[in-house]
């Protein structure tokens, strides 16, 4: 047996990334599979053209792919929920922020960027639509036609909404720990933009904050003075990567306001 082969069968050789043609054929293939005879069309680089006049593209998620090639199935099974998705209006109860990398948002794209405002650590806050079967994250147009309010109503109800999902009101820190803060319904992450729970007293007297927003579901937070518990989520973080994997960057929690922490 040669080297090379040993290598793989350990999992040591990393598989080459996709191009982004050879990531639309993927979708193809997933889509076909789950409903054969659908017609197809490719157009350009990277769109599909399909069914009775829908379009999309599959460059947002393949810029996704490209910085988590783990969640290659998952992608792939999510754009293929958009070619065979059944568009429903979205309801003001659907309405709920999400925390994802900025590549999430393709603010170029043909189709329009959704509602999104930027953090730190390449990372945005976005509205999407919590159906049954998944988020949906429409355009801002399509979500102000859907509901007939503005850009700030649609913020203010997602935001109500994301208050009455998880509980905001921090846990206390405990001196030389750190704090891991877990929802169980997948929207920890969106705790970095709701201010209520950063503004609360158990936190804001707790000096600056070093937060890994690490998962989807978890934060992992470190008072900045206590330099061995930045050291200990620093060394976690290294190389971490999951199913549920968010960000391995950092962000420093100051003065009311998020900055990046290098």
């Amino acid at each position: 047996m040669g080297k090379g082969s040993l290598w793989a069968r350990l999992g040591l050789v990393r598989t080459p990334l996709l191009s982004v043609e050879q990531f639309r054929e993927r979708v193809v293939e997933e889509v076909l599979r789950r409903r054969p005879g659908l017609q197809l069309e490719r157009v350009g680089e990277a769109e599909l053209a399909y069914g009775a006049g829908g379009s999309g593209s599959v460059a947002r998620g393949y810029e996704y792919y490209r910085e988590t090639p783990r969640d290659l199935a998952i992608v792939i099974g999510q754009l293929a929920d958009m070619v065979l998705y059944e568009p429903k209006p979205a309801t003001l109860d659907e309405l709920v922020v999400l925390v994802r990398p900025e590549s999430f948002d393709d603010r170029n794209g043909d189709q329009g960027a959704g509602l999104a405002e930027p953090l730190r650590g390449g990372l945005i806050a976005v509205v999407a639509v919590d159906t049954p079967s998944r988020y949906v994250f429409s355009t801002a147009a399509q979500l102000r036609e859907d509901l007939g309010i503005e850009d700030a109503a649609i913020w203010d109800r997602a935001r109500l909404n994301l208050q009455n999902r998880i509980d905001v009101t921090p846990p206390n820190p405990s001196p030389g720990k750190v704090m891991t803060i877990v929802t169980g319904v997948g929207l920890a992450s969106s705790l970095l933009a709701e201010e209520a729970f950063w503004a609360h007293p158990r936190l804001a007297n707790a000096g600056d904050l070093v937060v890994s927003p690490l998962e989807r579901d978890q934060l992992i937070i470190a008072p900045l003075r206590e330099a061995e518990l930045v050291h200990s989520i620093r060394r976690l973080a290294a190389g971490f990567r999951s199913s549920d994997f968010l960000c391995d960057r950092f962000l420093l929690r100051r003065n009311g306001a998020w900055e990046d922490f290098e």
